[in-house]
């Protein structure tokens, strides 16, 4: 067979609705925004990914940054390559381009994409095979209120569609957070449960003052509760044996999961594929986690069905996913860029199995979503 090259890198812009808006620790949202990158190949397969992030106040990427970033250092050095050394593109990456995983991420995203149609095999295939066919989903409580939230899990568990649940904390102070969530947990206790994600916002003597309070109502976990470079901090809540701790910004690459891993500092690593550069390096971060006893829980930077699609190829190849995932992306859109959106059932998502991420682009979705701004492109 001839061999294959990289022929041509498209990205764009694109901003599309949710259902309704979102509290993060620092913001507010009413739509999402992503760049979509294109890789064609020599032999005619166009392979697709997206780069999406909570927003720049997260990781200090957002996708204004990722769509430059592709198109004026990671094209002119993947053109003219031959994607089947997807490895050896991606140290190439690493060696000329510094950090920016959310920007390498949703290349190797589109790379594998067209590696696995080329192929005719399912992405997941390219990452050693499935542990998992389907992937339990926790779904994100954000109305802004105690009483929405508690409504909406309710509603949410009466209809069959989750069982479990996160709530965004971060907006007030650590002691006002505390006891909502201490009111949300107790709101439905007996029918759910819920994690909480304070997004780094809290300090060490406010978890410890209120560790206890949310062991007796059953939290589940507390995701990042501490600043991402407190890992001291981190151990310490940790070793108090009570709501497992969970690392998601303090934990991006390899190196950070090996530290965490050494320090005691996590029970639960929350993975990203786009935080962690790409699909493999998620992989491998899990596979530090199972060494070290740690589960894993599949993390959301809230993609549409095609990010979404990657992150379920790459879960459901962990064995240690013991927490599930919060894979809701899909299902918090208004809208989404593919023929064949992802669905949940059953409180969770099946893994794709046509070639490549298993979903195929809607043109006059990309159209009506565009941000009206000239595409970036580069050919050779």
């Amino acid at each position: 067979m001839k061999t294959l090259r990289i022929k041509r890198i498209t990205t764009e812009l694109l901003d599309i609705p949710i259902k309704r808006p979102h509290q993060f620790s620092t913001e507010k949202v009413a739509n999402k925004s992503f760049v979509l990158i294109r890789v064609e190949l020599s032999n005619g397969v166009v392979g697709i990914g997206e780069g999406t992030t909570p927003g720049i106040w997260w990781n200090g990427e957002s996708v204004e940054t990722m769509k430059l970033v592709i198109d004026r250092y990671a094209v002119p050095l993947l053109l003219e390559e031959n994607p089947a050394y997807i490895e050896k593109l991606m140290q190439k990456l690493n060696r000329q381009i510094r950090a920016n995983h959310f920007a390498k991420a949703t290349v190797e995203m589109a790379l594998l994409d067209a590696l696995g149609k080329t192929y005719d095999v399912p992405v997941h295939q390219l990452l050693g095979g499935l542990h998992l066919e389907k992937i339990p989903v926790r779904w994100a409580l954000a109305s802004g209120t105690p009483e929405g939230d508690i409504e909406e899990a309710i509603d949410h568990v009466n209809a069959g569609r989750y069982a479990n649940f996160k709530t965004k904390s971060g907006k007030e102070s650590p002691d006002a957070d505390a006891l909502r969530n201490i009111r949300i947990a107790e709101g439905i206790r007996g029918r759910s449960s819920i994690g909480i994600d304070p997004n780094g916002s809290w300090d060490k003597v406010t978890v410890m003052k209120w560790m206890d309070a949310f062991f007796e109502v059953g939290i589940d976990f507390l995701e990042q509760p501490l600043p991402p470079e407190d890992i001291r901090g981190l151990a310490q809540l940790a070793a108090m044996k009570k709501v497992p701790i969970m690392a998601d910004e303090s934990l991006a690459t390899v190196q950070d999961a090996l530290r965490l891993a050494e320090e005691k500092a996590a029970d639960i690593f929350s993975l990203k594929i786009h935080k962690s550069g790409g699909m493999k390096n998620t992989v491998r971060i899990a596979g530090i986690a199972q060494a070290a006893g740690i589960s894993c829980f599949g993390g959301t930077s809230l993609e549409s069905s095609i990010g979404t699609a990657a992150c379920v190829h790459a879960y459901a190849s962990i064995p240690n996913l013991d927490y599930g995932s919060e894979l809701f992306g899909p299902d918090w859109l208004a809208d989404d860029l593919v023929k064949n959106p992802l669905t949940i059932k059953d409180g969770s998502i099946l893994v794709p199995d046509g070639p490549g991420l298993g979903v195929e682009l809607d043109e006059t979705k990309v159209e009506k979503y565009r941000r009206k701004e000239e595409k970036g492109v580069l050919t050779r």
